[in-house]
């Protein structure tokens, strides 16, 4: 028999494919993420309660009532494990809350939390599955069902209202009928009409920067939502930091367009996102019938997350070595 003579060998070639991010995924549970973004929107919940009482409460316990109640009985019509526990419908139903205005039926309400756990999570197979948003589902089927209801302002309490202000007008309504508008202060402390959201800015601010600082989310889809939006209606000659405060951009960008399911995973993808998302809005807000467009900018952009993470990602790379 034949030796081989080790000499005589050819070399190996190891072929070593890298693979596009992420690679490396944090110990942050569903469970943990929902808890930290539900603190994170703590402020919020109890400045609007503090500006409409009892009806901003209403709102945000209705919702999450029914969100609740809706994950709860399909998961056991189908004969699915229980998946109350991580607290994700509880969110859903937080968040649709605080797109709505203070004074909406509690009835509708509760429609829209049952359209936004069953359409838009359990008809896809539940957390994880899910393409769009739920609470922007909610939404949306909401706005189309209840336009008037979605739509009607009112402003805090006399007393805590700037004088001169409009209770029955939100600022993006102002400002489509060219009347004078609310100040920064005005919109940032929420002493305007709006939905729950739209009249917490600043909490909302505080919040969202806390999940960003801490690592929660990643700061690439915040700043290219807000930034896209003031940059573009610079170009058109209107205020960007007023327009950043109008309507739900601030809550949109911290709250819904950092959704690590429905968003993009790498980072050029959360950016990316981020932007479309403020050109998708700037256009419906400069020429769509409905000023307000954040929950069909980031649902548009939902439905394009495949693409961007198909097209917008790094390329593999083959690297030859030698044994």
């Amino acid at each position: 028999m034949a030796v081989l003579n080790r000499q005589e060998q050819p070399p190996v070639k190891l072929l070593l494919i890298t693979s596009p991010p992420p690679h490396v995924h944090a110990a942050i549970s569903v469970d943990k993420m929902v808890q930290v973004t539900m603190l994170a929107l703590v402020p919020a919940v109890c400045w609007t309660v503090y500006l409409f009482g009892w009806n901003a409460l209403r709102l945000v316990v209705v919702s999450m009532a029914a969100a609740v109640g809706t994950e709860a009985l399909i998961r056991k019509l189908r004969n699915k494990p229980a998946t109350l526990r991580d607290g994700t419908a509880v969110l859903t139903g937080l968040i649709l809350a605080m797109t709505l205005p203070p004074t909406f039926p509690s009835w509708m309400a509760a429609v829209g939390a049952v359209a936004a756990i069953g359409l838009g999570k359990q008809a896809f197979g539940g957390v994880g599955f899910n393409p769009f948003n739920p609470a922007i589902v909610g939404k949306v089927f909401l706005t189309g069902a209840f336009f008037s209801h979605v739509t009607a302002w009112v402003t805090p309490s006399p007393w805590m209202a700037p004088f001169g202000s409009n209770p029955t007008t939100s600022p993006l309504e102002l400002w489509r009928a060219g009347e004078a508008l609310p100040g920064y202060g005005e919109m940032l402390m929420g002493y305007t009409g709006g939905t729950l959201g739209e009249l917490s800015n600043y909490a909302l601010l505080l919040g969202g920067l806390l999940l960003v600082a801490k690592g929660y989310v990643d700061w690439r889809a915040p700043l290219g939502f807000m930034g896209s939006v003031a940059v573009l209606m610079l170009l058109v000659g209107q205020d960007p930091l007023w327009h950043v405060l109008a309507g739900g951009v601030i809550l949109g960008a911290f709250f819904l367009a950092v959704d690590p399911v429905t968003t993009p995973v790498t980072r050029q993808g959360r950016l990316a996102f981020g932007i479309g998302a403020g050109l998708c809005l700037v256009v419906i807000r400069l020429w769509g019938g409905y000023p307000e467009g954040m929950a069909y900018a980031i649902l548009l952009m939902n439905g394009l997350t495949p693409l961007i993470n198909r097209y917008l990602r790094p390329k593999k790379r083959e690297v030859k070595t030698r044994a």
